[in-house]
């Protein structure tokens, strides 16, 4: 059964209710600002946004001076792979004037010994030395020369024979004759290659060659070597 609570009691709390209101501060019109949660988590905010933001302009920091740094890499690239260039550009030219001065000068007179050799075919070699053995060298152009062999009884010019300039080295031209000889067993001799050698002041030569000789009705074929070492004169 519900309870009728008194009508009077009812009045008494009305009343006291209205008391209350009527005594009571009004209401503010001012804003009573953020309290000190709002506060704290605005702040928090604030150190939150820009650590965010930190790293991002970081990257971008550290990424801006790489285009420079490249560039500047580059640059010293091309400078070094330039001065390579021109280094390797002058250096066949020093080379070029380094053997111009060092080309040697053939032209002179040249005393020494030297050894020829004949070898006939049914006969016995022959060796014929001469310890007073001569050589005279001419420069017909840069690139040719004539060596002279001089025989040593007489001074007169026993061959003549056309070489070609190779740096230090002259190569004797094949098919020249040399050491021939006239009358009763007759020497028909021509050389077939050959080198003259000039080191400093001294001169050597090897050659090699063909022969035949003029027996009564018969013509024996044979070979020869020669060798000569001397010194300018």
């Amino acid at each position: 059964m519900p309870i009728q609570r008194p009508r009077a009691s009812l009045l008494l709390l009305g009343v006291f209710a209205g008391a209350s209101a009527a005594c009571g501060p009004k209401p503010s019109t001012t804003p009573l600002g953020l309290g000190p949660l709002a506060l704290a988590e605005q702040a928090s905010l604030a150190q939150r946004k820009p650590a965010a933001a930190r790293p991002h302009s970081a990257a971008r920091a550290a990424s801006a001076p790489a285009a420079p740094i490249a560039l500047a890499t580059k640059s010293n690239d091309d400078d070094d792979s330039a001065t390579e260039h021109d280094a390797s550009s002058e250096k066949p030219s020093a080379e070029s004037k380094s053997k111009a001065k060092a080309a040697p000068a053939f032209a002179g007179l040249f005393a020494g010994k030297d050894v020829a050799i004949f070898r006939i075919s049914g006969m016995p070699e022959r060796q014929e030395l001469d310890d007073k053995a001569r050589i005279r060298v001419e420069s017909e152009s840069a690139t040719q020369l004539r060596v002279v062999l001089i025989n040593s009884e007489d001074g007169s010019d026993l061959c003549e024979l056309s070489a070609e300039v190779q740096g230090s080295a002259a190569t004797i031209d094949g098919g020249q004759p040399c050491f021939s000889s006239e009358g009763e067993g007759a020497i028909h001799a021509e050389l077939t290659s050959g080198t003259v050698v000039l080191n400093g002041d001294r001169l050597s030569m090897d050659a090699e060659g063909s022969l035949s000789v003029a027996v009564g009705d018969d013509e024996l074929d044979g070979d020869l070597s020669y060798s000569f070492k001397g010194k300018r004169q």
